[in-house]
């Protein structure tokens, strides 16, 4: 943090659930304040899925909730009225999918973008390889020179390092995994099965091959696929537990409680739900 509040570029690779959201999200509240209505969009976060820019949401509203900024959520699968609605009334902060905001470009024509001083890529590794690189670059184009750029990313892949040289300036690079060790207990498989079989694969695994006294963690991309594997789970008489980014939070608390209990063995979660 002492680095983004000096105010320089950065390119942090941590993994997921190590702080990073705090890490960007602090610094950023102390830089803008407070609202103010006529200066238009002064930060952008990028994130690869809906479910990650719900959680990142959550924790902005809940970390700013002494202030009066504004925030704006622009993901697929929300409406777009009420999305330019919001837009009109001059958040601070926009919080966002490459693809929806690239429409919101497209579509506003007075939609400000130079006026952004704090640009965040959530999850950078994910954007690019989720087919984000071209969206990336041209949002890129979109914004002002005198802007913070931080990158957060689990990995640094050759294409993410080369957009990082062309996007940022003079990045610091900062390693928060390195004193993260992988416990010597996990056991690592991997298996390569038809994209038909892999829930058969999954079912048999859990009845078959993991102990009745081991409990299991399954960790999907999206809340669709959580609820998914629940309804399927419980028809063949599992019940699971489920956790995903924008669950209601009484809902949550109830589900991870029991999976801690030990009343239920298998979790199935997003991997923002942490």
């Amino acid at each position: 943090m002492p680095l983004i509040l000096s105010g320089i570029d950065v390119v942090a690779m941590a993994r997921t659930g190590s702080g990073k959201t705090a890490a960007f999200l602090l610094p950023m509240l102390e830089k803008l304040k407070q609202h103010v209505p006529q200066a238009g969009v002064r930060a952008l976060i990028l994130s690869p899925t809906r479910d990650l820019a719900l959680q990142t949401l959550k924790f902005t509203k809940e970390l700013g909730r002494f202030t009066d900024i504004r925030v704006s959520l622009l993901v697929g699968g929300d409406s777009k009225g009420s999305q330019f609605e919001e837009l009109a009334q001059s958040p601070d902060i926009i919080i966002a999918t490459p693809r929806r905001l690239m429409h919101h470009l497209s579509e506003v024509d007075d939609m400000s973008r130079r006026t952004v001083e704090y640009v965040v890529f959530d999850e950078a590794d994910c954007l690019f390889s989720m087919g984000f690189a071209e969206q990336l670059h041209r949002i890129l184009t979109h914004l002002g020179e005198n802007r913070q750029t931080l990158l957060f990313s689990a990995t640094l892949p050759s294409a993410l390092a080369e957009f990082a040289k062309a996007g940022l300036r003079d990045p610091q690079l900062v390693r928060l995994d390195l004193d993260t060790k992988i416990s010597p207990d996990l056991k690592l498989a991997f298996f390569t099965v038809r994209h038909e079989e892999k829930h058969a694969a999954l079912l048999y695994l859990i009845r078959e091959q993991i102990s009745s006294d081991q409990q299991t963690l399954v960790f999907v991309s999206t809340k669709y696929h959580v609820e998914f594997l629940n309804i399927l789970l419980r028809e063949e008489g599992i019940e699971p537990s489920v956790c995903y980014g924008d669950m209601d939070h009484d809902a949550r608390k109830i589900h991870i409680s029991r999976f801690r209990a030990r009343k239920t063995m298998v979790l199935i979660v997003t991997d923002v739900a942490d």
